[in-house]
């Protein structure tokens, strides 16, 4: 354990960027659950009485989060991938804004992607990167910069898998569900290979507080946590045919997904937090249907 690592506290002020956003919503609800109180969500769009309106592209609120003395910043923006110039403004003029606004007793917490780790059989921690499209190109830009810009004690990369939920408007189980209750052409612009890890975005907020409860004893300075529900898009296909009553239309692109690796250990998140699912993605398609008749 470091002696300079701060505990993560029901007493500990944490700034959550980009909070009022998909995962900042139920990550910031699953805190308050938890009696964690000095909370301020921070957003492009935020009112000013509902938290801090700051755009981290923008010079300008680098002075509103140093003037907070946040203990914890969990950056939860920079997750789009188009257009692809937000995506880069965001992850490397936006996170060299936001490691200048920490400031020494400042811990970042940034959610980044396991897409860095390209394609391949198994990927762990230790793993060499070898991101294969922009947009994991860019988060492990932002990994990078946030290296070199933080002392070890005072940043921590998360890298998620696939995210998903109940109220996720986009994505691919919602066109395949839209798809599913109309006469539309699935097309995706690979070999129906491509194989993904979800996880539900309870389970995340959820695995998150667990794992920052634990950042004192965190000894390494990048974290997985990926969701054990491993399909390729033919599974996800297959399963939708399935529970939907229907044979879709197909136009794959006989060629090879990007950034697809076959399996990707987070077993030093599990081993520290004892963490297992509330929620499995059957289930949640099960749900998709019945909501839909």
């Amino acid at each position: 354990m470091s002696a300079f690592k701060r505990s993560f506290s029901k007493e500990s002020k944490i700034l959550l960027l980009g909070g009022a956003g998909y995962i900042g919503s139920h990550l910031s609800q699953q805190l308050k659950n938890q009696g964690f109180s000095r909370i301020t969500i921070a957003s492009r769009s935020i009112s000013e009485s509902e938290g801090l309106r700051i755009n981290i592209e923008e010079p300008s609120s680098i002075e509103k989060i140093k003037q907070g003395r946040f203990d914890f910043i969990i950056n939860l923006t920079g997750q789009v991938s188009r257009p692809i110039d937000s995506c880069l403004i965001q992850n490397t003029i936006g996170i060299q804004n936001l490691v200048a606004a920490c400031y020494s007793g400042s811990t970042l917490i940034q959610l980044s992607s396991v897409g860095v780790y390209g394609s391949g059989e198994y990927a762990d921690e230790t793993s060499v990167c070898n991101p294969e499209t922009p947009y994991s190109t860019l988060k492990r830009v932002a990994e990078t910069l946030i290296y070199r810009g933080l002392p070890a004690h005072q940043r921590l990369i998360v890298r998620l898998s696939n995210i998903y939920g109940s109220s996720q408007p986009k994505g691919i189980f919602a066109y395949l569900k839209k798809s599913a209750l109309s006469d539309k052409l699935l097309e995706f612009n690979n070999d129906g290979s491509l194989v993904r890890f979800f996880l539900h975005v309870e389970d995340l907020a959820h695995g998150l507080i667990s794992l920052l409860k634990n950042y004192e004893f965190i000894e390494d300075e990048t974290v997985n946590l990926v969701g054990k529900d491993r399909f390729s898009v033919l599974d996800l296909i297959a399963l939708f045919e399935e529970k939907f009553k229907v044979t879709y239309q197909k136009e794959l692109e006989p060629i090879r997904p990007y950034d697809n690796m076959m399996s990707i250990s987070d077993q030093n998140f599990r081993k520290l937090t004892n963490f297992e699912e509330k929620y499995s993605l059957i289930t949640y398609i099960t749900d998709l249907v019945n909501y839909a008749h």
